[in-house]
């Protein structure tokens, strides 16, 4: 399935993701905004079994030129929302709420940096660039994927086991945020390695 028919409803979920994790972090509710997080992730989980779950069936048909590319402009397109979420949750609950951390604009403003870096490769992917297209770049382009799946996982697990989500701490809510993305980044990534090795080997299996 497209991705374009579920952005209206993924925009939706990040809108309402952060408009009720301000309004929990108001409250000092930590249940809220775990409910606020997971509003997001869920969404974003749900986009990616729908457009990725046609190329896990055995019975697919052949590869259709091109489809690798497409998935991974759709793959990074889903990542890139992630992390501006993640920039937009931050940088809204910190600067609406009584709430204080002093390092939450750096990690807000670095979030939308590495959003807006990955929006300008989807880009690339799209915008008849062939070299961004050839299947050594999308190698390499899988190896990253599986790096940032590697190291979002051990972000969240360092935030589960070290007690970073019940902290007393003014950065306990941002921990939420961290762990609800690298949970939704780690699963993208495994999805994007999963579906990438089912397209590429598939001619190979004809």
């Amino acid at each position: 399935m497209p991705l374009r028919p579920l952005l209206p409803a993924i925009l939706l979920a990040l809108v309402m993701s952060i408009v009720v994790g301000v309004l929990a972090v108001g409250r000092d509710s930590g249940v809220t905004l775990a409910l606020a997080v997971a509003l997001f992730a869920l969404q974003m989980l749900f986009a990616l079994v729908r457009t990725n779950s046609p190329y896990w069936r055995p019975e697919v048909e052949p590869q259709v030129e091109g489809i690798v590319a497409i998935c991974a402009r759709r793959h990074t397109v889903l990542a890139a929302l992630v992390y501006t979420w993640g920039a937009a949750a931050i940088l809204a609950i910190y600067s609406m709420s009584n709430l204080t951390w002093r390092h939450w604009w750096q990690y807000g403003i670095g979030m939308a940096i590495i959003a807006a870096a990955v929006f300008l490769y989807a880009h690339l992917l799209t915008a008849g660039r062939g070299r961004y297209r050839t299947p050594r770049a999308l190698g390499i382009l899988m190896g990253l994927t599986a790096l940032q799946g590697l190291a979002v996982s051990v972000a969240l697990v360092y935030l589960v086991f070290w007690g970073k989500l019940i902290t007393p701490r003014g950065d306990w809510a941002a921990n939420y945020i961290f762990a609800a993305g690298s949970l939704t980044l780690a699963v993208l990534s495994g999805v994007s390695l999963v579906t990438y090795r089912n397209l590429t080997r598939r001619p190979q299996q004809g």
